[in-house]
């Protein structure tokens, strides 16, 4: 993986005015990246904090102005992230097999169904405060409809179109809580990955 092509050279400037990322944190980020790429490539021992496809898809930056352009770093992320999923697969795949891979595949599978199944507006938990904004949840369970979907073979879906969700902030009982949302999709991205042909 080489960083010096998704990194400074690579990455449009907001405007001067404009909030873009901070240009030293992206940086810092890809360095670490391709160091950490360069040694699960090598078989080294790995300690906790090496990066995986699941942390890079996390990835926030601060923002500054006159930044990196937000639209160019996610693009490369996306990019990144990639590569570290074939990479866990090839290595999870030469260490169990396949079988143990699709076996793995086919659990994450049936935790997704067993959310997706649930009736519309019972699928996540409500904010714990009333007045605490969470996702509207008409807007999230279209997704989770479309996603329901597409595992049971009717619907084609990428883990892009779940990355460019957007949905509109709710309370109370119209909105779902944001963190268990997020960590729901963030699984529903890795199986659309893992399962990409």
């Amino acid at each position: 993986m080489k960083h010096q092509a998704e990194s400074s050279g690579e990455f449009r400037r907001a405007g001067a005015r404009e909030k873009g990322y901070s240009v030293s944190a992206v940086d810092s980020f890809f360095t670490r990246l391709a160091d950490d790429y360069e040694l699960i490539l090598s078989g080294a021992e790995l300690g906790k904090d090496v990066h995986t496809s699941r942390t890079v898809r996390g990835a926030v930056f601060e923002s500054e102005k006159g930044g990196y352009a937000p639209d160019d770093v996610d693009a490369a992320l996306d990019k990144v992230e990639d590569r570290f999923c074939e990479l866990e697969r090839h290595l999870y795949v030469q260490r169990y097999g396949q079988l143990a891979w699709d076996q793995a595949v086919e659990e994450l599978r049936e935790l997704l169904l067993g959310r997706l199944e649930r009736p519309a507006g019972q699928r996540f938990r409500r904010p714990a405060k009333r007045l605490t904004k969470g996702y509207f949840t008409k807007e999230v369970d279209t997704l989770c409809e479309r996603l329901l979907s597409h595992l049971k073979g009717a619907d084609a879906l990428t883990p892009a179109d779940i990355r460019a969700a957007a949905f509109s902030p709710a309370t109370g009982n119209l909105s779902y809580e944001e963190t268990q949302v997020d960590a729901f999709l963030d699984r529903a991205i890795e199986y659309l990955k893992d399962t990409a042909q």
